[in-house]
């Protein structure tokens, strides 16, 4: 069954296949999925909430292939990296030298780390930070609160935070810092 997963990959996939020409003037991004902090760690919700971090983290990495500031690059040859990230530490965006080691390895010059805060099933916050590779640094932080535990929610949160993010000036975020 094509479920709307799919043909967001797929569409993803085919825009990746054709965007090379525009890649030369756009700043390589690798988006890695998002990563729930669970403050409530109430079981119930456990199975849905790692439904919705799948759908937002393809919805993310949807929208901002349509950003002209980023050409999106896949995971590829950084999965075994963000592995080893993922085993070292509880979070991936609160690891020391992690985003350098995966974006290094996938050959792109920011890496996008997401996270959704569950406060309660009432308040959530959907984050994320970017980070320059050559320096791992935080280039950028944007966050999006939402009200309401549902998938429409959470949707409605991770178009806010890609419209956010996709404003951001990707040569600008990726060039070292002056001295």
């Amino acid at each position: 069954m094509v479920t709307p997963q799919k043909i967001a990959k797929i569409c993803m996939l085919i825009w990746l296949i054709l965007a090379p020409a525009q890649a030369s003037a756009r700043t390589s991004l690798l988006i890695l999925d998002f990563e729930l902090v669970n403050e409530m760690h109430d079981p119930h919700t456990a199975e849905d909430d790692q439904q919705r971090l799948r759908l937002i983290s393809e919805e993310l990495k949807l929208r901002m292939a349509s950003c002209p500031a980023f050409q999106l690059t896949g995971a590829g040859p950084a999965e075994e990296r963000i592995a080893i990230a993922r085993s070292r530490v509880a979070y991936v965006y609160r690891c020391n030298g992690c985003a350098r080691e995966i974006g290094e390895a996938a050959g792109v010059q920011l890496v996008l780390l997401p996270w959704v805060q569950k406060v309660s099933n009432l308040i959530l916050n959907l984050n994320a930070e970017v980070r320059a590779v050559a320096t791992d640094r935080v280039v950028a932080a944007r966050s999006v609160d939402i009200r309401g535990n549902t998938d429409r929610g959470w949707l409605r949160g991770v178009v806010a935070l890609a419209a956010r993010l996709c404003d951001l000036d990707g040569e600008r975020l990726s060039r070292e810092p002056e001295s």
